[in-house]
């Protein structure tokens, strides 16, 4: 778009374009010229990557037109964890070695805050380096989904200055992707959507995978989107969820839609915190969980939500005592809820 406008005459374009890139003389020549002058990629790897993942990263680069670097972080991980090491005397592994869960996500949210840390190196040196005035945006790159549930570390790769799919959906952003690759010819991207999703955090197993985002999660990314929606755009706490989903999911049963919408609560309640710190996104849909400028609901839950999954215990136990042929459109009982001394009734009439 930027360069069809700029061979237009578009002198508008023209002039931001080159403030962005400091140089008054600037002519973007194609598009794959300008990302590279403007777009600095960096693929990550460690130990626990996958050479098929470092592929994808190059092949999408390339055929973007990105400057690009891959390149291995394990010399800093275990600079990190020489210290830990040095001060107590311990060192931490990994669950497939025998380590605590504890030891296990310590081990991954090394790698990954690393990477918020190696992010912010480069972009406030890479101009530096290719001998041009300025410094450079970081990028973020969670989705909604994986903020909604808490997938994701604190301060990691997910902090950025700004994150341009932060508002989206899994799913959603995979309809876009599908367009982008029809529309713009990027052959990349089809691998990209076919490989499962996996942080890569964790080793690999004869050099195969062995971590899965769906798996660490407990749910679908589709389960997560149906969850997203009811929760922001139809304002549904957990027993309100369950009696939705409870008629939509006709492939579980009242007692698995249960457990499901519980998991997902938990989940949600303790990881809530972390919305606090979400990078600035664009908004384009309603169902975002950005608690600093999109949703204000409260970032600190009980998560045990006692009353709630009594409620979905309590329907559950009366769908099952119902007969299979009735139909399931009576109203739910819900359970009374405490009751609360009104403010004004504590207030002195004095």
């Amino acid at each position: 778009m930027i360069v069809e406008s700029v061979n237009r005459g578009d002198t508008q374009v023209l002039a931001d374009i080159r403030k962005i890139v400091g140089d008054c003389e600037y002519v973007p020549i194609d598009p794959k010229q300008l990302c590279n002058t403007i777009l600095v990629t960096c693929y990550m790897g460690t130990e626990n990557s996958s050479a098929e993942t470092k592929a994808r990263a190059a092949e999408l680069a390339n055929q973007i037109g990105s400057y690009h670097h891959g390149i291995v972080i394990d010399t800093a991980i275990s600079a990190i964890l020489g210290i830990f090491q040095q001060v107590t005397k311990l060192t931490p592994r990994f669950k497939v070695q025998g380590g605590s869960p504890r030891e296990n996500l310590a081990l991954q949210n090394v790698q990954a805050r690393l990477r918020m840390v190696i992010a912010y190196l480069f972009a406030q040196l890479m101009l530096w380096v290719r001998g041009r005035p300025g410094g450079l945006l970081v990028l973020g790159s969670g989705n909604v989904d994986e903020a909604l549930r808490g997938y994701l570390t604190k301060y990691d790769c997910s902090s950025a200055d700004i994150n341009p799919i932060g508002g989206i959906a899994k799913n959603d952003l995979k309809k876009f992707l599908l367009y982008f690759r029809r529309k713009h010819g990027i052959s990349a991207l089809s691998g990209i959507l076919e490989a499962p999703p996996t942080a890569e955090l964790e080793p690999l197993q004869a050099g195969q995978l062995a971590q899965l985002d769906e798996v660490d999660m407990g749910m679908t990314y589709k389960e997560l989107s149906v969850f997203g929606r009811l929760r922001k755009q139809n304002c549904s706490g957990p027993f309100t969820m369950f009696c939705r989903l409870v008629h939509m999911w006709d492939h579980c049963t009242p007692k698995e839609v249960a457990d499901k919408v519980k998991h997902f609560y938990r989940c949600y309640a303790i990881n809530r915190h972390k919305m606090t710190i979400l990078t600035p996104s664009c908004h384009a849909e309603t169902y975002s969980p950005d608690d600093n400028r999109f949703d204000h609901r409260p970032f600190l839950y009980n998560h045990s939500w006692k009353w709630q999954f009594a409620a979905i215990d309590e329907q559950v136990k009366r769908l099952k005592e119902e007969k299979p042929s009735r139909p399931h459109k009576t109203a739910p009982k819900v359970l009374a809820k405490p009751r609360y001394m009104p403010f004004s009734s504590v207030i002195s009439s004095e």
